[in-house]
């Protein structure tokens, strides 16, 4: 499939629909850069099913992470994953055949698209999540006890580093600490693999889901039959039209090791005037309507604005403003005893949280 600039322009709204928390601008900044290349090199970039490459073919994961706070001032120049991408391939000895994005979701989903775009070679219809984690060893590849390295990254200032580590865990606590070092964030390249081994371990068909909700979300229709399609094509199951009554953010720190800002949102939903709350700490991780929990991680809880079902982020989240929030499942790896210990409530220490302990 070649992606062309509306397929780019679908995918940052797909992106944005699978995690709405995400800093707007970043994600559309990233997409001028992938179109103005498209537009100045007269190319389209080529996004490969998996089982399209010999087993062997080496796949690489692309992605920014930063350091537990929202992305620097400081943008990208466009060429720092490149320098990341060089230091795996250098270590491993040989290029990468294609590429995924660390998270389906967010800026990283229009990552691999550019760097396509700049190497020639292909984006790879798969990525380790599914949607987007707070941390960056809640893939599905930990649970598959893959290797997170050599990770290379690059930061704004052009330093860059490869990290011989394999233990996700321990990758977390150090591309972390270095995306601070270099000034808030790293683009990285990491969980190098066979195409083989992504077939099995990975969640496939992640990036053209994105491009196919982008497209619902963009289409010329009324906000009803936009819902109904997505209701449709990918089995969202609850939409609930509330009110914001009450923002409020947590004095208390995060868990060690967790990104921080908690903070929870009241609304009143527009029917029937029950209350509905919502935990957000850099994504939103559950819902409860009159102190029933009606979703939690791992599903995907998103917001739209009720006029033209375009996404909302935290922004909107201003007292007195009206939203559609959304309720589908993740990938059926999360669902899993393992996946539930990984990224389910008590990971992210949610049931505390909700009962208003410490």
């Amino acid at each position: 499939m070649r992606l062309d600039e509306q397929d780019v322009s679908h995918l940052r709204a797909g992106a944005l629909f699978l995690g709405c928390a995400a800093d707007h601008d970043w994600c559309t900044e990233q997409m001028d850069r992938t179109i103005a290349h498209m537009r100045s090199h007269e190319t389209e970039a080529e996004l490969r099913s998996v089982e399209t490459f010999e087993n062997d073919d080496l796949i690489i994961a692309l992605g920014f992470v930063n350091s537990g706070l929202p992305l620097s001032d400081l943008r990208p120049v466009g060429d720092e994953f490149l320098t990341s991408l060089a230091l795996v391939e250098r270590a491993f000895g040989r290029e990468a055949a294609g590429f995924i994005p660390l998270a389906a979701a967010n800026i990283n989903s229009l990552v691999p698209v550019l760097t396509s775009l700049q190497t020639g070679r292909p984006v790879v219809d798969a990525d380790p999540m599914g949607r987007v984690f707070p941390l960056l060893y809640q893939s599905v590849f930990t649970l598959e006890g893959l290797s997170a390295g050599p990770i290379g990254a690059t930061g704004p200032a052009g330093d860059s580093a490869l990290l011989e580590v394999s233990d996700t865990r321990r990758a977390e606590r150090l591309v972390r600490a270095l995306a601070g070092e270099f000034g808030g964030w790293a683009a990285t390249a990491l969980y190098p693999m066979t195409a083989g081994t992504l077939a099995r371990a990975g969640i496939l068909g992640s990036v053209s889901r994105m491009i196919r909700i982008g497209a619902v979300l963009q289409a010329a229709q009324p906000t009803a039959a936009k819902h109904a399609a997505l209701r449709r094509s990918e089995g969202v199951r609850r939409i609930i039209r509330a009110r914001v009554a009450d923002v409020a953010g947590l004095s208390r720190p995060a868990p060690p090791g967790q990104p921080d800002m908690p903070s929870s949102v009241v609304f009143i939903e527009e029917t029937s005037g029950r209350i509905v709350q919502m935990e957000i700490q850099n994504e939103l991780l559950m819902v409860m309507v009159d102190g029933a929990v009606v979703a939690v991680m791992p599903d995907i809880i998103t917001m739209l604005r009720p006029e033209d079902a375009s996404v909302a982020g935290l922004d909107d989240l201003w007292v007195g403003n009206t939203l559609d929030i959304v309720v589908l499942p993740g990938a059926p790896q999360w669902y899993t005893p393992a996946g539930i210990d990984l990224v389910g409530p008590d990971a992210l220490h949610l049931w505390l949280r909700a009962r208003g302990g410490r």
